[in-house]
């Protein structure tokens, strides 16, 4: 099988990834109309972890301490990068939540020089700054526009970012089973001390429990597709192709919150989705 195949059955699992989880977050906004955050948050990963278990079966093993480490560090990573994330889906446009989540890419060198001491090359940069500027521009922090909750969203990034630096160290480790019913389970223990805080209940209404298994349904075939992704393709080429999640997102936003970006917004999106191809080229260009 020709590596240029590859790389198109990897541009294809990305787009599909990028779709499907959009259904994800128009599901979560929709259920957030009737159930808590943390208690969506413990639904969709009980369903992950019951689709996971029977994969799981006859392969686990024990495990050195730096891998139970960095799969702890993944874990919360993961849990506070989608618990912001759903948390800003309720007080800013769709697209916009979902653009700030996706500027991960933009904090990892930061959590890399934080967890690793490794120094962020000069070449790194002019995107980075970029891609800032860019998300500045979305954000509009100036006293009349100003949204704290365009802080969460970006928050989401940084958890998110954290989660895929401790996935690149688990990769060697573990398999990609391992390493989703672990996140799964850690999030579901993670989200009921929330859930009791909230003096929320763990029982679904009625009217909720379809959205929830969107949700669930949608978030498990995406991480799954995304995984695909990356084994057919190098992450050059995927991280552009995954920011065609914005474009999904915002047909979503256009068509059933009449949500439209402004100017100054869309210019922010180029921006960072500028910063994004540089520093994928960047990364070829090593390779």
């Amino acid at each position: 099988m020709s590596d240029v195949y590859l790389v198109k059955k990897g541009i294809y699992a990305t787009l599909a990834y990028a779709f499907i989880m959009s259904i994800t977050s128009v599901g979560a906004k929709f259920a957030q109309t009737q159930i808590a955050v943390p208690v969506l948050m413990f639904w969709q990963s009980v369903f992950c972890v019951a689709v996971l278990l029977p994969q799981m079966r006859g392969k686990w093993q024990r495990r050195p301490i730096h891998v139970v480490k960095a799969h702890f560090l993944r874990c919360l990573g993961g849990f506070f990068g989608f618990l912001f994330y759903y948390w800003a889906l309720n007080h800013i446009p769709l697209v916009e939540a979902s653009l700030l989540r996706s500027c991960a890419p933009l904090c990892v060198p930061f959590v890399v020089l934080i967890m690793h001491r490794v120094v962020i090359p000069k070449a790194r940069w002019l995107p980075l700054i970029i891609g800032f500027v860019g998300v500045a521009l979305v954000m509009k922090p100036t006293p009349e526009h100003f949204n704290p909750w365009h802080i969460v969203g970006f928050m989401s990034a940084v958890g998110l970012a954290c989660s895929m630096v401790t996935t690149r160290l688990l990769s060697g480790h573990v398999s990609g089973q391992e390493n989703m019913i672990v996140y799964f389970a850690m999030s579901a223990l993670l989200s009921l001390p929330l859930v009791v805080l909230q003096g929320e209940s763990l029982v679904l209404p009625s009217g909720a429990w379809l959205w929830v298994l969107l949700v669930s349904i949608t978030l498990y075939v995406g991480m799954y597709l995304y995984t695909l992704a990356y084994t057919y393709a190098p992450a050059s080429v995927v991280s552009p192709v995954s920011y065609s999640g914005i474009v999904f997102s915002g047909l979503w936003g256009l068509l059933i919150w009449g949500h439209v970006p402004d100017a100054i917004a869309i210019a922010g999106i180029a921006l960072i989705f500028c910063s994004i191809v540089i520093s994928a080229q960047i990364t070829r260009k090593k390779a």
